[in-house]
């Protein structure tokens, strides 16, 4: 899976909406790199209140990133929608988990993280994404220690110790994306919970509530991304597959 550069400039709402199946789960990823140029009008798409979030955080380049995510989001939702991006209605429920008031059955999920961003888009199901950056200066065995179940740190050490981080990193954004669809965040303590990888390991659970008798087990895929970053999506219930998709073409890959 590529990140995308995708044109700030053209906001126009696709002429025929992408379709959406019911098990399908769209995951698109995009390149967080806006010109000067492009800037002002990536802006201008923003709601007031996306705006105002934008300005408050400190860091120019975070800034930035923050408006070409989201409008990039828009931009996105508008082809499922049919509608300008700019009139797209985007609220919060009370737990702060975005949706669209005007289109309640297409549910969607943003992360970015380094310059990068996955967007996942579902019908009629709540869904997460979550997206990390390896970074092999950091020691992600102390952090399993401090953070994670026993079973997760067993998981990570028995790995190559090149293979750790990516390790580590599954375990992490496994639990990201199934709280995001959830609607929840991130919940501490995160060493009731543990994950399991299935098959050839793209595909896994997070199971919940470890050490407990009724442990529920939640799927959760794993995205084939570029070398150097990790990822993950999950929904509500089991019967659904994951589809990673470009900006020219809507369908390139098919997950199981």
């Amino acid at each position: 899976m590529t990140f995308q550069q995708i044109d700030c400039e053209t906001d126009d709402a696709s002429n025929s909406p992408i379709p959406i199946g019911l098990d399908d789960i769209q995951v698109w990823g995009i390149l967080l790199e806006v010109t000067d140029a492009e800037l002002p009008h990536a802006a201008s798409i923003l709601s007031h209140e996306e705006r105002a979030r934008a300005e408050r955080l400190i860091s120019e380049g975070y800034r930035r990133r923050s408006i070409a995510a989201h409008a990039m989001l828009r931009m996105l939702l508008s082809r499922y929608c049919g509608e300008s991006p700019k009139q797209l209605a985007i609220r919060r429920t009370l737990d702060g988990k975005p949706f669209l008031s005007d289109y309640p059955s297409i549910r969607f999920n943003l992360t970015h993280s380094h310059g990068r961003a996955l967007i996942a888009v579902a019908q009629d199901r709540e869904v997460g994404v979550d997206l990390e950056k390896v970074r092999p200066e950091v020691d992600v065995v102390r952090l399993a220690k401090r953070f994670l179940s026993e079973r997760d740190l067993a998981f990570i050490e028995r790995g190559e110790p090149a293979q750790r981080h990516e390790r580590f990193l599954q375990a992490w954004v496994a639990r990201e994306a199934v709280f995001k669809a959830d609607g929840t965040g991130m919940t501490f303590p995160l060493n009731r919970d543990y994950v399991e990888l299935t098959g050839d390991g793209t595909d896994g659970c997070l199971v919940l509530g470890h050490g407990a008798c009724d442990g529920r087990k939640r799927p959760v895929r794993f995205l084939p991304l570029e070398s150097g970053w990790v990822g993950a999506v999950a929904a509500e219930g089991t019967n659904w597959r994951a589809t990673v998709c470009n900006w020219g073409v809507s369908q390139v890959k098919r997950g199981t």
